[in-house]
This record gives C-alpha cells, sequence and structure tokens, in this order.
C-alpha cells in the first residue's frame, strides 16, 4: 500500500477505481473556484462569501485580513495547479494527493480549534465552515480509500 501512495515512478499508470478520479477532478473544480475568489476578490471573500463581519478601526483592520485572505488563496491556486498536473499527467500520484488534501482538512480543523469563532464573528454560517470542512473531509477519505483499490483489469 505505501508503494500505491509513494510509487517509485510518477507516471499516468493510475491503477485506483475511476471514481476516484471523478471524485477527484470534482473536488479540483470546487476548489479552483474557492481558490481564485480567495485569491482575486477584493476581500479575499472573507466578507462577501464566508459572511465574517467587518470590523471597525484605524488603521481598517479588514485589510490585513483581506491580506492574509488573498494570500491564502495564492497558495490554494498553487495547490489547483499540482491537483490538475496530477489528474493530467500523474495520475499514480492521485492517493498521495487524496493523502494530502485530508491533511489540509486536518489543518483546517486544528485552526479552527486553535481559533474559534463564535457565531457572533458571523452574518451566517459559511460555506468553509465546519460542516463543509467535514463534508470536504468525508470525500476525501471516499477518494482515498478508492483510489488505493486495484481496478479490476478489463479480460
Amino acid at each position: 500500500m505505501i508503494n500505491r501512495i509513494f510509487p517509485k515512478e510518477a507516471n499516468n499508470d493510475y491503477r485506483g477505481s475511476p471514481l476516484a478520479f471523478y471524485g477527484l477532478c470534482l473536488m479540483t473544480a470546487v476548489f479552483t473556484f474557492r481558490s481564485f475568489v480567495h485569491f482575486l476578490k477584493d476581500d479575499g471573500g472573507i466578507n462577501s462569501i464566508a459572511s465574517i463581519i467587518t470590523f471597525p478601526g484605524t488603521p481598517d483592520p479588514d485589510r490585513v485580513i483581506h491580506l492574509f485572505a488573498s494570500l491564502w488563496g495564492g497558495q490554494q491556486v498553487i495547490t489547483v495547479l499540482i491537483l490538475v498536473t496530477v489528474l493530467v499527467r500523474y495520475r499514480n500520484l492521485i492517493p498521495f494527493m487524496a493523502l494530502i488534501l485530508m491533511l489540509e482538512q486536518i489543518t483546517r480543523v486544528v485552526a479552527g480549534i486553535q481559533h474559534p469563532l463564535d457565531p457572533t464573528f458571523y452574518a451566517h454560517e459559511p460555506p468553509g465552515g465546519a460542516r463543509g470542512t467535514l463534508m470536504f473531509f468525508g470525500a476525501t477519505i471516499l477518494i482515498f480509500v478508492l483510489s488505493l483499490r486495484e481496478r479490476k483489469s478489463a479480460s
């Protein structure tokens, strides 16, 4: 199993379930939208999508929040580029990418525990909140498990 997650050679010889491949394609599409919103939107999607309230003050503290959202979005764009590269050229790395995405979801949970925001910080529950993170975590676990299953050869 270790060799399926960490192959000695990266190539396009993917032997896992096609469902894992298509599931990762769908997640990549969602991540692409999310990444470019965080990277390019004026507020980094923090107020307009995540519904975090704006904060008063001088200098404007929201500018710092928006900067960090944009930096995070830039990192997400890089992750999407890696995902697309794996899906197009190095499909035998799909189990590895699913593992990386699971770890990313875990870091979101840990960050939320370390720096919890109660409902007073939100206008409404954000799509990337606890429910969304758990949904993506569950989907990523499923993709990971399916990517490790050896596909039956067509005879």
